[in-house]
């Protein structure tokens, strides 16, 4: 089940969202109760925008394994699909939730920006921009958008790169390579 559910992260990073699908649904008929591969599955229906499934399954995954190492990671991608949906508010209670776990990484920041400037909370979005450029100095729009290389649905990467726009995370980096 392991391996499925790791073979699914490759596909999914190729763009081969159907593949992941199959590969996660697989892992979990061998293990019901795999949390990774209820997130992976959820990332990848988001990805193919079937929103309420992904979030049911983010769920599924947080409800199965509430002190997983990697939970930050399922209320962080959740709240991605969520921001995707449009239930910006929603996709800020997921990030405020990642936030209070000790490894959580940038990427909890900067979808909380992306949410709280798409909810016109413009204020809010700045201070969580410069939390988020505090953690990672080097975030901009553009290292948003080649880190996100996987999303294959230009509305989901261009309502994203808005957000963090009106958050004001800046479009390319001012340091000099």
């Amino acid at each position: 089940a392991t391996f499925l559910a790791l073979r699914a992260r490759v596909r999914l990073a190729r763009r081969e969202y159907g593949m992941a699908i199959a590969d996660n649904e697989q892992a979990l008929r061998l293990n019901p109760s795999l949390a990774a591969a209820h997130c992976g599955l959820a990332d990848s229906l988001a990805y193919e925008a079937r929103y309420d499934e992904a979030i049911e399954r983010f769920e599924r995954a947080i409800a199965l394994s509430p002190n997983d190492p990697q939970l930050w990671a399922f209320l962080t991608y959740g709240a991605l699909a969520l921001i995707f949906k449009g239930d910006f508010a929603r996709a800020v209670e997921w990030t405020e939730r990642a936030s209070g776990i000790p490894n959580c990484q940038y990427w909890t920041a900067a979808h909380k920006a992306a949410a709280l400037a798409l909810l016109g909370r413009a204020d809010e979005a700045r201070r969580a921009t410069a939390q988020l450029l505090q953690q990672m100095p080097e975030f901009t729009c553009a290292f948003a958008r080649d880190k996100l290389f996987y999303l294959k649905e230009p509305r989901q990467i261009e309502l994203y790169l808005d957000g963090l726009r009106r958050a004001g995370v800046p479009a390319e980096s001012s340091i000099a390579s």
